[in-house]
């Protein structure tokens, strides 16, 4: 996403990119839209059967729980277990 980024702010281009993105590394000289109004659905996948291994199921414990703080902050946007 830097390389995009970097792009954009050459004056080469403009793109479209995940709020997450913008938030881990943001370019000077770029300016960034919301969109709003669209919702985003992300899917964590695992392989095999339930139970999932202890790091699996706390890694997708914490994507959870940064998906559930992400939506204080556009509360727009809705959330499904």
């Amino acid at each position: 996403m830097v390389v995009v980024q970097a792009l954009v702010a050459a004056g080469m281009g403009v793109a479209t990119l995940p709020g997450l993105a913008l938030q881990a590394h943001r370019t000077p000289g770029i300016h960034a839209t919301e969109i709003t109004g669209n919702a985003r659905h992300i899917f964590a996948v695992t392989y095999g059967e339930p139970p999932d291994p202890p790091a699996t199921t706390a890694l997708i414990e914490i994507l959870k729980t940064a998906a559930r703080s992400m939506m204080t902050t556009s509360p727009d946007r809705t959330l499904r277990p």
